[in-house]
């Protein structure tokens, strides 16, 4: 077991990891006191840092934009707080929450707020290439001896359209020349960046929790996440009809276009003891869901850019509460976690409704083929601090 005070540090004396990100969790809710939108990526976020802090053995401080206000209409002004995300320090800048300016005026309170609280010697974190985070780390240089290096989680900005491909690019051009590193949450990512630039794949984490193996019928699956044509669900809404009557349940989760379509097939009389949605679900209730499922479900598109850009988390989510994954093979999803999942070969309702028929009619032989411990060690806390330290040697020797 790792141990941060016990750990070495690759950093000098006095520097701090500082992570330029938008994340924030339910301390941070509480506090802001209206609806917000829900961070999906929270939960791998918490394990990066972590990871960071095991590695590194330096505190880990966190720098954000207040989020929109997803119900108000009205402007509001939101003064600076102070909060943590997990354990780690956080601190949010003041906005003028005002349609149409609040994106400009955030560029120019969060640089004031990044500049106040880095100090020479400190190692900044983009979290993704947003405008935001690339004007604030453009003036950290200017007046600060920093290292900034690149969280790549996904490259959406690389498939927008309109408007916001335009900013992207912008920051895409002007944050390459600052980086140090980058850390990966997809391989292709990589041919966006300069060959010599160090990276690490980090495309999410294993935590295994205390699961029991869970061998009873109906077999349940679960689908949670994004409900777009994108993550699959159309093709899984159209195999459901191919599968038998009996011996199966779907638990679905999330929010997206396909909201209605589910809530209506749900409270259809063919699959109402079939079929439940439970909409948005907090942690805790997320977590009750899966101790009652089976396997986990990813039917992402091979097929639409969005696969080529990111990795479907969702997986890692799976494999930490105990369930065998069922999925494509989008995002290189199989050479990256091998055989520790199971795989539909074909982006149809047909291939999907196969496997997931084979998994109704022999669960047990079906789970036992999927090695679910290879997964548990590389993707660790552990073995990803590993990979980390020899990351943050690369940058700082």
């Amino acid at each position: 077991m790792f141990d941060v005070k016990n750990t070495p540090s690759v950093f000098c004396s006095h520097s701090r990891l500082v992570a330029l990100s938008n994340v924030y969790d339910d301390q941070y809710h509480q506090i802001r006191g209206e609806e917000i939108l829900r961070i999906m990526s929270s939960a791998k976020r918490r394990d990066l840092f972590r990871c960071f802090e095991l590695a590194t053995g330096k505190e880990i401080l966190v720098l954000s934009s207040p989020p929109k206000g997803q119900a108000r209409r009205a402007s509001r002004w939101l003064p600076e707080q102070e909060t943590r995300f997990s354990t780690h320090r956080q601190f949010f800048c003041s906005n003028w929450d005002v349609p149409k300016l609040r994106i400009p005026l955030s560029w120019f309170f969060y640089t004031k707020h990044v500049l106040r609280h880095t100090r020479d010697g400190d190692m900044l974190m983009m979290d993704n290439y947003e405008l935001i985070y690339v004007i604030a780390a453009l003036f950290a240089r200017l007046f600060r001896r920093v290292t900034i290096i690149l969280d790549y989680e996904d490259g959406k900005h690389l498939i927008d359209k309109g408007w916001q491909r335009f900013l992207s690019r912008i920051a895409e051009f002007l944050a390459c020349p600052l980086l140090r590193g980058a850390l990966l949450a997809h391989p292709g990512l990589a041919a966006r960046l300069p060959a010599s630039l160090p990276t690490a794949l980090i495309p999410g984490f294993v935590v295994p929790g205390n699961h029991s193996a869970k061998l009873s019928l109906p077999v349940r699956f679960l689908y949670s996440g994004s409900l777009d044509r994108p993550r699959g669900l159309d093709m899984l809404l159209r195999a459901i009809e191919l599968l038998p009557k009996n011996g199966w349940h779907l638990d679905i989760s999330g929010c997206g276009i396909y909201e209605e379509e589910i809530s209506r097939l749900a409270a259809s009389e063919k699959y109402a003891d079939r079929v439940t949605y439970h909409g948005a679900l907090e942690q805790s209730e997320y977590i009750l869901l899966t101790e009652k499922c089976h396997v986990g479900l990813n039917c992402q598109r091979s097929d639409d850019p969005i696969s080529g850009v990111t990795f479907p988390s969702k997986i890692f989510s799976y494999l930490s509460s105990g369930l065998t994954v069922l999925s494509s093979r989008a995002s290189d999803v199989s050479r990256i976690c091998g055989s520790a999942l199971l795989y539909f070969d074909e982006d149809t309702p047909e291939s999907l409704a196969l496997s997931m028929r084979a998994i109704i009619d022999d669960l047990e032989s079906e789970l036992a083929r999927a090695n679910a411990s290879q997964a548990s060690h590389y993707f660790s806390l552990k073995q990803t601090t590993l990979r980390l330290r020899e990351f943050f040697q690369k940058i700082t020797e």
